[in-house]
């Protein structure tokens, strides 16, 4: 892929430089300023790009360009809600009127807005990816018989999401992907193509859709030109992240005004899995007049670790180099053990040494590149009564209980959602899936599917307390009203004689109804439960004080902490196995550079001499010799090796 390396020079005008761009570097305020037309601004990890978007947004502010005519685009609702804070801060100005949120808010945003020019109901209902799988289980039901064997939902889910996020057809990601599915592919197009007429049907969009149906909807001139209109700026935070789609949509809502500027570090994009495109920055490097800027001081890690990060910076990216300006610590250190279970050991020990010497338990992370990698230290860490998180369980808005009650909402604002109603049915006595079923199939034949199951107790009287229920909720009420009504009334009850967390799912639900409190309407509500990540409502936020974080590193992107562990650094684990028989290594390198990234002061590589247990692939032996050793690759000289015996 051939990119530029030419860099924008730095030069401002200091008549330009006022109180408001002090606070920067050299380098964030030539990005800050210098920054028109299409700007790609390559951001080395701890180098203040948060800072250098959230001044930019404020500069432009002093400007006189109007908060509505900005737009700013990240890749998480709490990024989001950070950027808006510090730019609220720094501009004085309220920012009233811009559009600022995941990619998924903004197109939630537009859909609804032009609704009517793709023929949508501007009530859609949005599936996560539990509903999502269940109506995948729903389309693959009709067309494959029960015998025969063939992808799981989840798998096929994952192919259409594929297909929908790189824009390839699904004969070409069963050819890229999963070659030994080739004979099933015309059912596989079979299922996709049921699963799509089951949405239009429900009224219902998955994630990808809100991408797809947005990047359709901004090739309608009209529209493409008044909202490109509007935004005489696009920013775009993580741009190393992008689909295709996603680029392309950034690209059709700065076409009337061309000032488009991306920040992003192609040395860490690791989520090619979901059809992210470190190529997008290389693509925007080479547009017309396109200026690139570079801000490289490191604020987050010791003069020691950003050695090491240097040294191993990943092949086929912008060429960089860090400038540390933290105090001095401890050199790094590559951890030498026979196994796992050794290697659990001497972390265990070590992070009791490190709490002992007064550094607190929530700045202590270890990273893993899968989950599994963690199984013998998560039992280690419990029997030297060590606390824990995990960064890695069921996303609050996803959990059982929550989705449950937000089935009610669901149906409220869009009564043909087949799939709320089958989950809220069977949660009362009596009530299977069979008798689910009956009903469902004549809710949707009905008009007003509302009225009618304010009457449903003709099904016999196992029915009455649905029909007492709904007979007191309407769409026009505040969600917190609805979600407490059915709570008191029924949902108390049900969390109390089914789960044996109760008291926990119960504070669960009291988080999730503060939170509605905050919504006057329904859709609103729903619709950023949707598009976001977790809303910070996970039990393991709000609980995490005193407590190591456990986390694989595609989870911990974008954190920090004081002391870092990365465990199991051998070929077959980390690099991955799959990946190195993908030929992927180029991906695990950049992993490995995000993880080692993540540390502040001190920083513990551990490798385990016995090898990976994941060696043997298919009877053949997947890797010879050291090619693949991410530690092989540091230079001794910078760091320290412990041996554990």
């Amino acid at each position: 892929m051939k990119k530029t390396e030419k860099v924008y020079e730095i030069s401002y005008n200091s008549k330009e430089s006022n109180e408001l761009l002090e606070e920067l570097d050299d380098e964030q305020r030539a990005a800050v300023l210098e920054s028109e037309g299409i700007s790609l601004i390559i951001a080395g990890p701890g180098s203040g790009k948060t800072k250098t978007i959230t001044y930019k947004i404020a500069y432009l502010i002093s400007k006189k360009v109007k908060p509505q005519e900005i737009l700013l685009v990240t890749f998480t609702r709490a990024a989001a809600r950070e950027m808006i804070h510090r730019a609220q801060q720094v501009s004085r100005s309220k920012l009233d009127g811009m559009l600022a949120g995941t990619f998924h808010h903004v197109c939630n945003y537009l859909l609804r807005k032009y609704a009517h020019v793709l023929n949508l109901n501007p009530n859609f209902s949005i599936l996560d990816e539990e509903d999502s799988r269940t109506l995948v289980k729903h389309a693959r039901s009709e067309v494959v018989m029960k015998s025969e064997k063939f992808p799981s939902p989840s798998l096929i889910r994952k192919m259409i999401s594929l297909s929908a996020n790189s824009d390839k057809t699904i004969e070409e990601i069963v050819e890229d992907k999963f070659p030994y599915l080739y004979l099933v592919t015309d059912k596989l197009k079979e299922v996709k193509e049921k699963y799509e007429e089951l949405k239009v049907e429900q009224s219902s969009l998955d994630y990808d859709d809100l991408l797809n149906y947005t990047n359709d909807l901004l090739n309608v001139e009209e529209v493409r030109v008044k909202e490109a209109s509007r935004f005489k700026w696009v920013l775009v935070d993580e741009f190393q992240d992008t689909n295709k789609i996603q680029c392309d949509i950034v690209k059709k809502l700065s076409s009337v005004h061309h000032n488009l500027m991306v920040v992003g570090d192609d040395a860490q994009s690791i989520y090619s899995f979901r059809g992210a495109r470190y190529e997008n920055i290389f693509d925007i490097s080479n547009e017309k007049n396109a200026k690139v800027f570079k801000i490289q001081t490191n604020y987050r890690s010791s003069p020691e670790i950003v050695s090491l990060i240097n040294s191993v910076i990943p092949n086929n990216v912008f060429k960089k180099e860090l400038k540390a300006v933290k105090p001095s610590s401890t050199r790094p250190v590559v951890v030498s053990t026979w196994d796992s279970f050794e290697e659990s050991e001497f972390v265990s020990s070590r992070i009791n040494e490190l709490v002992s010497d007064g550094i607190s338990e929530e700045e202590i992370a270890v990273l893993y590149r899968a989950h599994a990698h963690s199984m013998d230290l998560q039992l280690e860490l419990s029997k030297s009564n060590i606390p824990f998180v995990i960064k890695s369980g069921v996303k609050f808005t996803e959990s059982r209980h929550v989705k449950d009650l937000l089935a009610f909402l669901r149906v409220l604002n869009n009564p043909h959602d087949m799939l709320s109603w089958l989950r809220l049915l069977q949660l009362f006595t009596g009530i299977g899936r069979k008798g689910a079923d009956m009903v469902v199939n004549a809710i949707q034949r009905e008009v007003d599917p509302i009225s009618f199951i304010k009457t449903i107790s003709k099904f016999g009287r196992k029915y009455e307390k649905v029909e007492d229920i709904f007979k007191g909720l309407f769409v026009e009420q505040p969600p917190s009203e609805v979600l407490e009504s059915i709570y008191s009334s029924f949902y108390s009850d049900y969390l109390a004689m089914t789960f044996n967390d109760f008291h926990d799912r119960q504070l669960d639900v009291e988080r999730l109804i503060e939170i509605a409190g905050r919504y006057e309407n329904q859709v609103a509500f729903l619709s950023d439960l949707a598009v976001t990540e977790d809303m910070d409502l996970k039990r393991d936020e709000y609980e995490k004080e005193g407590k190591i974080t456990l986390t694989t590193v595609h989870q911990a992107k974008g954190l920090e902490w004081d002391v870092v562990f990365v465990l199991a650094i051998n070929p077959g684990d980390f690099p991955s196995i799959m990946a190195l028989k993908s030929g992927n290594f180029e991906e695990e390198q950049r992993i490995f550079y995000v993880a080692i990234t993540r540390a502040r002061k001190q920083l513990y590589l551990c490798r385990q001499m016995g090898g990976s247990r994941n060696m043997v692939y298919g009877n053949k032996m997947a890797i010879n010799g050291s090619e693949y050793d991410l530690i092989d690759m540091i230079p001794p000289s910078l760091y320290e090796h412990w041996s554990v015996k």
